[in-house]
C-alpha cells in the first residue's frame, strides 16, 4: 500500500506509514474481512501510537543528553543544531492535514536582573543565616544569665524552628526563595534545640536525642528534595555543624568525669548529621552541598578531637572517622551507582579529597602507636576501592569512568602501601617493581589502556628510587653482589625485561605499545650498566692498594673495560637478532668507551693500566669490526631497516 504522504510503499495490512507515520487510507471492502476497522478502534490505535511515540521521543531525548555529557568529557564539539522533535501523527486524514508550520523562533531568554538576584535571593538567605546566629548567641545568653530555665529555651527553640519550616511550606509557591531559606533556618534551629537538649541541658537521654537528630535530618533531606533546592541543604547543614561551636559544647566548662560522654555524644551528632547528607546525596547530586558538607564534617572531627581527643581511646576517635568516611564515600558514589550517571571532574575531586583527609587524619592518630600496622592499613583501603571499582563497573557502561578512578585511587594506596610497611630499605622498590608488572599484565590483559600507564608512572617513581635512594649503600659493611642494594636492581630490572616482553607481543594489535618497550628495554640496560658499574667500583674500592692514584686507576680501568665489553655484547645480540636499535645502542656505547680512554683514561691511569687500557680496548674493537666484516649481507642497509 502507498502512503498518500511519502509515497512510499507499506504492507497491505499496514494503518500507519512506517517512514512517516501518518495514516495509510483503509482499504477497500470486501478486500479482507479483517480489513473492516470501526472508527472506536482507529482511534484506539491511533493513541496508542502516539503514546509509543511519545515513549521513544523521551527515551531519545535522554540518549541526547548522555551522547552530549560523552562528547563534553572527550572535547569534542556539540551539534551546532537541534534537530527537530518528530511529528506526533495527526487524527485527520493526512489529505487533510495543513501543510507543516514554519518552526517558531525562540524567544531570546530574558538576562536576569544582578540586583533581584541579590535582593530577593542572597539578602534572605544571609538573613536566615544571621538569624540562626543570633538566636543562637541569645540561646547562650539567656542560658549565662539564667533568664528561662533550660526546658524553657529548648521549647522555645523547638517552636520557633517548627513556625518557621511551616511558614516555608506555607508560601513555598508565593515566594519560593524566601520560604526556602525560612525552611532552612527553621531545620537549622531545630538541630541546635535538640543538641542543646540533650548535649548541655541533659532533659532527654541520649537514644531519644540520637532519635529525634535523626527525624529531623530525615525531614531536612525530604524538604530539600520537597523543593529541590540547593540553598535549603546548605543552610540546613550550615547551622546543624556550627550548632555545637556556638552553644559551646567545644568549649573548656564540661566536668572531667563527663568528658568522655560527652565526646561521645557529639561525635554520634555528627555522624547523624552526615547521615542526612548521604541520604539527600543519594537523589540528588549536589556538588557543592557535598563538599561543604564533607569539609565541614572533617572541621568539626578537628575540634572535636582537638577538645577530647586526649580523653578518649583511639579506637573511637579512628571509628569516628571511618564512619564519616564511609559516609561521603557513599555520598560521592550512590547518586551515579544507583541511578546509572555518569560521573564528573567534581565527582572525581570529592572522591579523592574524602579518601587523602582520611588517610592523613588517620595516620596522624595512628601512626605513633601503630606504625608497624600502617602499611597494612594502607593495603585494606587498596581492597576497599578496589571491590567499590567492581561494584561500579557491574552496573554499567556508564560507571565504568567511576569504575576506574575508584581503582585508580586503590593503586595510589597500594603504591603508598609499599614504602611505609618496607621503610626506606629495598624491598620498596620490590615491592614497586612487581607492581609495574602486574599493572602492564592486567592493563593488557583487560584491554584498560589506564592501568598500563598507571604502571608506567609507577616504573618512574621506582627509576627515581633506584637511582638517587638505593644506589648509596654503607661501605663498611659492603659485599659484593650479597646486598640489598644488588637485589633491589636485579628485580626491578627483571621487572622492565618481563614487562617490555609482554608489551612487545602485543605490538601488532596496538603499535604504540612498541615504543613503550622500547622505553622498558632501554631503561633495563641502563639499570644493568648502572649497578654493575658501582658495584666494580665499591669492590675494588674495598680492597687494600698501594696508592690512591693506583686504586683510581684500577677503578677506571673496570669501568673502561665492563662498558666497552657490555657493548660488545649488546652488539653481538643486535648482529644475531637483526635488531638495528640494539645495535646502534651498542655503537653508542662503544664511543663513549673510546671518548673515555683518549680523552680521560690517558691523563689519570698509571702506565701498566694505560697500557691494558689501549690494547684491551685495540682488541675488542678489531673484534667488532670483525663481526661487521663477517656478517656485512646479514646487517648491510640496518641505517635504513630493521
Amino acid at each position: 500500500m502507498k502512503c498518500p504522504n511519502c509515497q512510499r510503499e507499506n504492507e497491505p495490512t499496514s494503518r500507519f506509514c512506517v517512514f512517516c507515520g501518518a495514516i495509510l487510507p483503509a482499504p477497500e471492502s470486501g478486500s479482507s474481512p479483517e480489513a473492516a476497522e470501526t472508527p472506536s478502534g482507529v482511534s484506539q490505535q491511533l493513541e496508542a501510537a502516539q503514546r509509543e511515540l511519545r515513549r521513544l521521543s523521551a527515551i531519545v531525548a535522554l540518549m541526547n543528553d548522555r551522547l552530549a555529557t560523552l562528547e563534553r568529557q572527550q572535547g569534542l564539539a556539540a551539534p551546532s543544531a537541534t534537530p527537530a522533535p518528530p511529528q506526533v501523527p495527526s487524527a485527520q486524514p493526512a489529505s487533510a492535514q495543513a501543510p507543516p508550520a514554519a518552526p517558531a523562533r525562540a524567544k531570546p531568554a530574558k538576562p536576569r536582573e544582578w540586583e533581584q538576584i541579590l535582593g530577593g535571593n542572597w539578602l534572605a538567605r544571609i538573613g536566615v543565616v544571621a538569624l540562626i546566629i543570633g538566636a543562637a548567641f541569645f540561646l547562650k545568653f539567656a542560658f549565662d544569665n539564667n533568664w528561662l530555665g533550660p526546658l524553657a529555651r529548648v521549647i522555645l527553640g523547638i517552636v520557633v524552628g517548627l513556625a518557621m519550616v511551616g511558614g516555608g511550606y506555607y508560601w513555598r509557591t508565593k515566594y519560593p526563595t524566601l520560604a526556602q531559606a525560612i525552611t532552612g533556618g527553621g531545620v537549622a534551629l531545630l538541630y541546635l534545640s535538640i543538641f542543646a537538649a540533650f548535649a548541655l541541658f541533659e532533659l532527654i537521654p541520649f537514644y531519644p536525642a540520637v532519635f529525634l537528630l535523626l527525624l529531623v535530618s530525615i525531614g531536612s533531606a525530604l524538604l530539600a528534595l520537597r523543593y529541590n533546592s540547593m540553598a535549603l541543604a546548605i543552610i540546613g547543614i550550615f547551622g546543624a555543624f556550627t550548632a555545637p561551636y556556638i552553644l559551646g559544647a567545644l568549649g573548656p566548662g564540661i566536668p572531667g568525669d563527663q568528658q568522655t560522654g560527652t565526646a561521645i555524644q557529639l561525635l554520634v551528632y555528627i555522624v547523624v548529621v552526615d547521615l542526612g547528607v548521604i541520604a539527600l546525596s543519594t537523589f540528588r547530586n549536589w556538588r557543592w552541598f557535598t563538599l561543604l558538607a564533607l569539609v565541614s564534617s572533617l572541621a568539626a572531627f578537628g575540634g572535636w578531637y582537638g577538645r577530647f581527643g586526649d580523653t578518649v581511646s583511639l579506637l573511637v576517635s579512628e571509628v569516628g572517622l571511618t564512619v564519616i568516611f564511609l559516609i561521603f564515600v557513599g555520598a560521592t558514589t550512590l547518586y551515579h551507582l544507583m541511578w546509572r550517571r555518569m560521573s564528573q571532574e567534581f565527582d572525581y575531586a570529592l572522591m579523592v579529597l574524602n579518601a587523602v583527609a582520611y588517610f592523613s587524619i588517620s595516620c596522624g592518630l595512628m601512626w605513633s602507636d601503630l606504625r608497624a600496622w600502617m602499611g597494612g592499613f594502607s593495603l585494606v583501603l587498596t581492597l576497599f576501592y578496589g571491590a567499590l571499582a567492581y561494584v561500579a563497573l557491574r552496573r554499567g557502561i556508564v560507571t565504568v569512568r567511576l569504575s576506574l578512578f575508584a581503582a585508580v585511587i586503590g593503586l595510589l594506596f597500594l603504591t603508598i602501601a609499599i614504602p611505609i610497611q618496607f621503610g626506606d630499605r629495598a624491598w620498596a622498590t620490590i615491592g614497586w617493581a612487581a607492581e609495574v608488572v602486574v599493572l602492564t599484565w592486567l592493563g593488557l590483559i583487560l584491554r584498560i589502556a589506564q592501568l598500563r600507564w598507571f604502571g608506567f608512572a609507577v616504573f618512574i617513581v621506582m627509576a627515581v628510587r633506584l637511582l638517587f635512594f638505593d644506589t648509596t649503600i654503607d661501605m663498611s659493611s659492603f659485599r659484593p653482589i650479597l646486598n640489598e642494594r644488588f637485589l633491589a636492581y636485579v628485580v626491578g630490572i627483571a621487572a622492565l625485561y618481563l614487562s617490555a616482553y609482554l608489551l612487545w607481543r602485543e605490538r601488532e594489535r596496538v603499535p604504540e605499545w612498541a615504543t613503550l618497550a622500547s622505553i622498558f628495554l632501554v631503561a633495563a640496560n641502563f639499570f644493568t650498566l648502572w649497578v654493575l658499574s658501582f658495584e666494580i667500583w665499591n669492590s675494588i674500592g674495598t680492597r687494600t692498594v698501594t696508592t690512591e692514584r693506583a686504586l683510581r686507576s684500577a677503578q677506571n680501568l673496570s669501568l673502561t673495560a665492563l662498558w666497552t665489553v657490555y657493548a660488545v655484547i649488546l652488539l653481538v645480540i643486535g648482529i644475531a637478532r637483526r635488531w638495528r636499535v640494539v645495535r646502534l645502542g651498542a655503537l653508542a656505547l662503544l664511543a663513549v668507551s673510546i671518548v673515555k680512554v683518549f680523552v680521560y683514561d690517558v691523563w689519570v691511569l698509571e702506565r701498566v693500566y694505560r697500557i691494558i687500557a689501549f690494547v684491551g680496548l685495540g682488541v675488542l674493537l678489531l673484534v667488532s669490526a670483525y663481526l661487521y666484516q663477517r656478517y656485512s649481507q646479514a646487517i648491510r642497509g640496518f641505517l635504513l631497516k630493521s
